[in-house]
């Protein structure tokens, strides 16, 4: 057992295969099985079991394409089911933020941790929290661990790769280098395309050459971000956790829809229902906004229909957060931009100018929408705590005619209450 100490430690802690990993939970089925999830209108791959990273099929693959593998290996395919992997994040985030008071929730399924002095083995430590999420939540994990931030990824990755049944890699002084050379250049945290093809041509392959790597000639002939990737895997930090909230510059919600559509009832519905869904977003940070966009575009891969894009701003007197206020400003917009006979495949709203509310500048000639804020911070605790449009405005009207493609959707078991498993016992 290693005896690491955990001064001046970063750890990220990542959830294999998560999509995935979530259907598993409540379909035992799925366990060992080749599995996929699809994207938005059940089109390309953008989650798969290690089974079916074995068969090779790659990320983002259009579905059409694998047909054939699907139907010979049996692969089981689900639409992805957002309101599921969110609660599920939620509960793994809550498990991981109980011991650590530095937290940084990086993403749906990975959170970067310091970790805390007091706890004497990081190793031990590493694989109790791995053990109690999936006790928890039936979710596995892989945690990385070094003295920076791209370290501790690479130490994830390596995780992955080295060690999957142990789950847990740790960079200390003594394996840095050896397992550096294991880690291929372009499986670095922040180097991209570009970047991988102008370091092969310099003779730098691996992790360990880039460690080597002279910072200034790094940073001459590339960015300064890059010699930041060379300095940290030299165990110097320079990308710090960002343990405290921060908050999104932008907001945007847009679907493409499943047929074109060419009716203006209908889009109404679909930018209402984005623009609640934004508005909604807005509010879980504090938010207001002071301007948003609203957009609509034709099917660019119909060739022979006409071709539209066209998006629009819609200013504010006042900063507003309420949903009615934001709705009606995107109905606005939407009938700006909206010409008759032509047939639609997405629209979107994007919200802009995002200030929290302590930055609100108040009006001598316009007063501060106060009844529809309460009004929305109402509908948004009877939401969460019965589901997903519970309670919604009349304009947003049925999903049916304009909600994405997914037919092979899994229950909101967490989410809502009609879908909670039921367990029939014999007598």
């Amino acid at each position: 057992m290693s005896s690491t100490k955990p001064d001046n430690l970063i750890a990220i802690i990542d959830c294999n295969n998560f999509y995935v990993s979530c259907e598993r939970i409540f379909n035992p089925k799925l366990f060992n099985k080749p599995t996929v999830v699809l994207s938005n209108n059940d089109g390309c791959v953008i989650a798969r079991s290690q089974e079916v990273k074995e068969l090779g099929i790659p990320m983002g693959i259009p579905i059409f394409k694998i047909q054939h593998l699907v139907e010979i290996h049996d692969i089981q395919v689900y639409s992805s089911n957002f309101s599921l992997y969110g609660d599920i994040s939620r509960r793994i985030m809550q498990i991981i933020q109980a011991e650590n008071p530095s937290v940084e929730l990086y993403s749906i399924d990975e959170a970067f941790i310091t970790l805390n002095p007091r706890y004497r083995d990081v190793e031990s430590y590493c694989e109790d929290l791995k053990k109690r999420i999936l006790q928890w939540t039936g979710i596995p994990v892989s945690i990385g661990v070094g003295k920076t931030k791209t370290l501790a990824k690479i130490a994830n990755h390596l995780a992955k790769k080295l060690y999957p049944d142990k789950g847990v890699c740790i960079l200390d002084e003594i394996n840095t280098e050896e397992l550096l050379q294991r880690v291929k250049v372009e499986d670095i945290w922040g180097v991209g395309r570009q970047k991988t093809k102008f370091l092969k041509l310099n003779g730098i392959f691996s992790a360990l050459d880039l460690k080597r790597a002279n910072p200034f000639w790094v940073q001459k002939h590339m960015t300064i971000i890059s010699r930041h990737t060379v300095d940290e895997l030299n165990g110097i930090p320079k990308i710090e956790l960002e343990d405290d909230f921060v908050s999104k510059k932008t907001i945007s919600t847009s679907r493409s829809f499943r047929k074109n559509i060419s009716s203006l009832s209908v889009l109404e519905n679909a930018v209402s229902s984005h623009a609640a869904r934004a508005a909604e977003k807005l509010r879980t940070q504090k938010g207001y906004i002071t301007s948003l966009g609203v957009y609509v575009s034709t099917n660019r891969f119909r060739d022979d229909l006409p071709q539209y894009r066209q998006f629009i701003t819609v200013n504010f007197p006042l900063a507003i957060n309420d949903t009615a206020g934001i709705i009606q400003a995107a109905i606005q917009g939407l009938h700006a931009i909206f010409i008759p006979e032509l047939e639609y495949k997405k629209c979107g709203v994007i919200l802009n100018n995002i200030i929290r509310d302590n930055q609100v500048q108040e009006s001598l000639f316009h007063s501060r929408r106060n009844k529809e804020e309460l009004l929305s911070s109402s509908i948004d605790t009877i939401n969460k705590a019965y589901g997903l449009n519970t309670i919604k405005y009349a304009i947003q009207g049925s999903p049916e005619s304009w909600s994405i493609k997914r037919e092979k959707l899994s229950q909101s078991y967490t989410t809502n209450w009609n879908d909670l498993l039921s367990i029939n016992l014999e007598p």
